[in-house]
Parts: structure tokens; sequence; C-alpha cells
């Protein structure tokens, strides 16, 4: 398979459950090893880096959101969405500027300093979304972000994570096994066990 993205671009990656899709998404992100062939983020070369390296470019250039939110419960919503921040050991003034602002680009100004418990899913998922744009990443890789919600909330968030991607210069590659999900991406690639072919 060959696949290259630019700035602003959005791809969507369709196939079966069990095909590799998170695989393949562990793999572009430099979490597991490829059999063969590379993975370019810019100039870097991800076989050609270590651990540390990996672990780095990966906290500076890349997001992350996934089915299962990973929102962590002991943590307020503006604390979850400038936790990325943190680890990159940003002043705590900037880190609540920037989730205060990511967090009203997807909806929830006004809801800091709640718990997680107390939103819904669909806001847990805006919340996943803002955690992974805060620290303006390159690649946004999205692994069946709405698998977890139900057909309206899938929808909004869908459309949210599109335009907040798209907006802010970023790279997406969505991982889904829903051809509707897929729809609204500039380009979108079929996952089979022969490779990656495109949809029309």
């Amino acid at each position: 398979m060959s696949l290259e993205l630019g700035a602003g671009e959005y791809a969507a990656i369709v196939g079966e459950s069990g095909i590799g899709k998170s695989t393949l998404l562990n793999i572009i992100a430099g979490l597991e090893p490829a059999d063969e062939g590379s993975v370019q983020v810019g100039e870097a070369d991800l076989a050609a880096m270590d651990d540390d390296a990996r672990t780095l470019l990966r906290r500076e250039r890349f997001g992350f959101v996934f089915q299962a939110f990973h929102v962590l419960p002991h943590l307020t919503v503006a604390q979850n969405v400038g936790l990325p921040l943190l680890l990159r050991g940003r002043p705590q003034a900037e880190i609540d500027a920037r989730a205060a602002e990511l967090l009203a680009a997807v909806g929830l100004a006004g809801r800091e300093a709640s718990p997680p418990r107390e939103l819904s899913g669909g806001e847990l998922q805006r919340v996943a979304i803002a955690r992974a744009l805060v620290g303006d990443p390159a690649l946004v890789l999205a692994d069946e972000p709405t698998g977890n919600l139900d057909p309206e909330n899938a929808r909004g968030v869908l459309a949210l994570l599109r335009e907040q991607v798209k907006g802010r210069g970023a790279a997406g590659i969505l991982v889904t096994h829903s051809e509707l999900a897929a729809a609204g991406c500039d380009r979108r690639y079929r996952l089979t066990a022969r490779g990656l072919s495109p949809i029309a």
C-alpha cells in the first residue's frame, strides 16, 4: 500500500472489523514496527528512530482520537484537554488558555472545571477531539471515533472532527468500518487483505 497526505487533507480508511485498520494506525504512529516499507512524517523516517525519538515525535506532531475516549476520570475536562501540553512542559497559563480555546472550538465553553462523569458520550468525544488538537499536531489519527455514539451524536462528532482537523491545517486519517462515516472525507480508501485501494 502507498498513502501520502499533505496539510489540510483528510482521508478515510474503510475496512471490516479485524482486517487491520487499528494495526495500520499503530504502524503509522510508530507504536508497532512495519514488516517492510517506511513511514515518514515530514523529514522523519520512523523506522530510523529509536523508541525515545518516536515517543517525542508522537508527543509533538500527532493527535489521537479513540473509540473509547480515554478521558481520565480523576481530571477535569480542561486538565484532560491540556494533558499533551503538560507532557511537553508548557507553562500552566499557556495550558489553561489553550484548553479553554479548544473547548470553545468544540462547543464546550464553560465546562472547563466539569468532571468527565457529568458529560454525555458525545461531549466526551468532543473533549477527546479538543485534546487531540490542543498541541497543533501535523497529523491526527482517529480510530473508530464514533463507535460508542448514537447516530445523531456520531454525525455531529464526525463533522466537528473534519472541520477542526482541516481548519487547523493538520492532515487527518479516519479509520472506520462505516462507509457513511467516511463519506465526508476528501479521499476514501478500502483496506482488504490485498492492501489499500481508492474508493471511487
